[in-house]
């Protein structure tokens, strides 16, 4: 197993579970700066989803939604416990998910994409000398699944896959570029009134609109973004 699957497969396990740790996690962490900054922030993710949870029940919720269920019925009210803890849960995972769901369209656009292409889950993606795709299927697929079309394809494509981003399904894209790897996102699903270039953590590029969509290129060395913005917003349909 080489050094690059093996973070791979790390980083999924503390995903998925940011609390385990199995003793080849724990060594693996020790030697791999990457992976321990990620265990660090999926703990510190998932201690933020518990405060978030972590809300009390209204006062006097118990009661009424007893009550409310007893008219219904016309059946005299009985306690249920578990009722209650159910709504309680509901409550609190409705609330936490509208705290998440509105700091993460407070972050400016530009920033969400650097953040989403500099996270250790992708971070692979954009090392120098990967090979190219050869299976165009893949790619075709990719697009398939974001209701994208680009007339006459794309050349030089390393990586491609389809991943969440602002609670839509994105088209996530790395292509060779003049000077190392070109990440492109194709986001359907968000609209832009005019190009915006940025400059976030070591990376550049620009945000274009593209019909009812936008297309974001971004990258950590020089190549030029501007031309392949351009072309891609002439080349890209939606189909959705």
């Amino acid at each position: 197993m080489n050094a690059a699957t093996h973070c791979l497969e790390v980083r999924r396990v503390l995903g998925a579970e940011p609390q385990r740790r199995d003793s080849a996690i724990l060594a693996h962490c020790k030697t791999c700066a990457a992976c321990a900054a990620f265990m660090q922030d999926m703990l510190a993710l998932d201690a933020r989803l518990d405060r978030a949870l972590a809300i009390p029940v209204p006062e006097g919720l118990e009661a009424r939604i007893v009550l409310d269920a007893s008219l219904k019925h016309g059946r005299r009210p009985r306690p249920v416990a578990w009722l209650a803890m159910a709504a309680s849960l509901t409550l609190a995972i409705g609330i936490g998910a509208a705290v998440w769901w509105n700091a993460a369209r407070s972050v400016p656009l530009s920033v969400a994409v650097v953040e989403h292409v500099r996270n250790p889950m992708e971070a692979d993606a954009i090392l120098p000398g990967q090979p190219v795709l050869t299976k165009v299927s893949l790619v075709q697929g990719v697009l398939d699944k974001v209701g994208v079309q680009v007339r006459g394809g794309m050349d030089d494509v390393t990586y491609a896959r389809v991943c969440p981003f602002r609670g839509e399904l994105v088209a996530h894209l790395v292509v060779r570029g003049k000077d190392g790897p070109v990440t492109v996102l194709l986001l359907p699903h968000i609209k832009v009134s005019k190009a915006e270039h940025f400059d976030e953590e070591g990376f550049r590029g620009v945000i274009e609109p593209a019909g009812a969509g936008s297309i974001a290129i971004l990258s950590n060395n020089s190549s030029p973004m501007q031309p392949m913005a351009q072309e891609l917003a002439d080349k890209v349909q939606w189909r959705i």
